[in-house]
């Protein structure tokens, strides 16, 4: 059974005939295995930053947001056509779709300037429009970054969103893999722009990439992992790479919100002392007094004290208590227990306007009190006494599933 497989160029990679004639080639390759191949285009480097800059210039700034968007599709519908005379010139049947075509599969809502692609619509027009042009040896391109609202205008995904037109494209043509080729050679350890010599992480979860490019690093796009599937491998490659090298990242996402309760007890910690905030004082903590099964689930640090959440404190506060007898890194030391570990869990959960209100706002109706609220990336951690512990995980599950929020099982 032939391989499908779909392959996207970032604008980095076509910013020269030359490199569109590789990317041609690379593709013609996989063809030549017996591989079934998408094909999706970013515009070529530089070409929507000078769309954007032109067209807010030439209307005063007047333009709509949906007409805004018209324009800026152009840079991909330009790549795509110069992709398919590429692919051509090789000898390949090829052709290119167009949101102006029949054939157009890529479906969102309205919102200009950053669309959600619908699904369910979107699936039922690969199927019917997509696969059949893919079971009769076509190779099929694609512009990312692009799909059409209910009301048959062009839409557009936000910057980055040709890897969110891949991921979902794989996952509806149930494809094996879907290769991302950048201008890095896969997922780095750290920016090159800031550390030396960074090296390549061979595999990541669909978690831990997802982690990584909400935190700001630019190689996917976090909303693309939302289409991730467990049976689609997407893969991150640099343009001078083979198409089987570079980064794999697997698994899913889930979806909805998580909110779970901590099976064990859990203490707070406090280390108090102005010393404590040093970076001498913070490593000897950390270094020396740390037993190797203690589970630190949470942390916070304001001078002059520093709070630890952990699972078992017993060893963690005689060894912090004699450090700070013999080396001076704080005053003292005190732990209160037992409190209870409530996790709130979900995708871009730091983008959700009031998530915290609605955690805390029932809670406190109801007189229970926090003993630390911590957010960070995708997940709010409510630590409360164990004898509330229940009784506030119900409280905030009916909360947020009230207030309109999807929770999982």
């Amino acid at each position: 059974m032939a391989k499908s497989l779909v392959v996207k160029f970032g604008g980095s990679c076509l910013s020269t005939p030359q490199n569109i004639n590789l990317a041609a080639k690379k593709v013609a390759e996989e063809v030549k295995k017996g591989s079934k191949v998408v094909v999706v285009v970013s515009a070529l480097a530089g070409v929507t930053d000078n769309l954007l800059k032109t067209a807010t210039e030439a209307s005063l700034s007047k333009l709509s947001k949906d007409e805004l968007d018209e324009i800026l599709s152009m840079g991909e519908r330009t790549a795509t056509r110069l992709m398919v005379s590429a692919l051509k010139s090789y000898g390949l049947k090829a052709v290119g779709l167009d949101p102006a075509d029949k054939l157009w599969p890529i479906y969102t809502n309205s919102e200009y300037g950053n669309a959600e692609v619908d699904l369910e619509k979107t699936l039922k027009a690969i199927k019917r429009k997509v696969k059949p042009l893919l079971d009769k040896g076509f190779v099929v391109v694609v512009p990312g970054f692009i799909g059409l609202s209910p009301e048959g205008k062009t839409t557009t995904l936000g910057r980055g969103g040709s890897d969110i037109t891949a991921v979902v494209l794989g996952r509806c043509v149930e494809a094996e893999e879907v290769v991302l080729v950048k201008d890095v050679a896969g997922v780095l350890s750290a920016d090159p722009k800031k550390v030396s010599t960074p090296s390549k992480i061979d595999v990541l979860d669909a978690e831990e990439m997802f982690s990584l490019s909400s935190a700001g690093a630019k190689i996917l796009h976090p909303r693309a992992l939302r289409y991730a599937a467990n049976n689609l491998t997407l893969r991150v490659v640099g343009f001078n790479e083979s198409l089987s090298e570079g980064t794999v990242i697997k698994g899913e996402l889930g979806v909805g919100l998580r909110v779970s309760l901590y099976p064990n007890p859990v203490s707070m910690v406090t280390i108090v002392g102005r010393e404590v905030s040093t970076p001498e004082s913070l490593l000897k903590i950390f270094s020396q007094t740390l037993p190797s099964k203690t589970k630190i689930l949470g942390l916070t640090l304001a001078s002059p004290s520093l709070l630890l959440y952990v699972e078992d404190s017993s060893k963690l506060i005689e060894n912090i208590h004699n450090l700070i007898k013999t080396q001076k890194v704080a005053k003292a030391i005190h732990s209160f227990e037992p409190l209870t570990l409530i996790v709130v869990s979900g995708h871009e959960l730091e983008k959700t306007p009031g998530i915290v209100d609605c955690i805390s706002a029932p809670l406190a109706r109801e007189n229970i009190n926090l003993y630390g609220l911590l957010t960070i990336s995708n997940s709010v951690r409510v630590f409360v006494h164990q004898r509330d512990g229940e009784k506030a995980l119900k409280l905030i599950k009916e909360s947020l599933g009230k207030t309109g929020f999807v929770l999982e099982e």
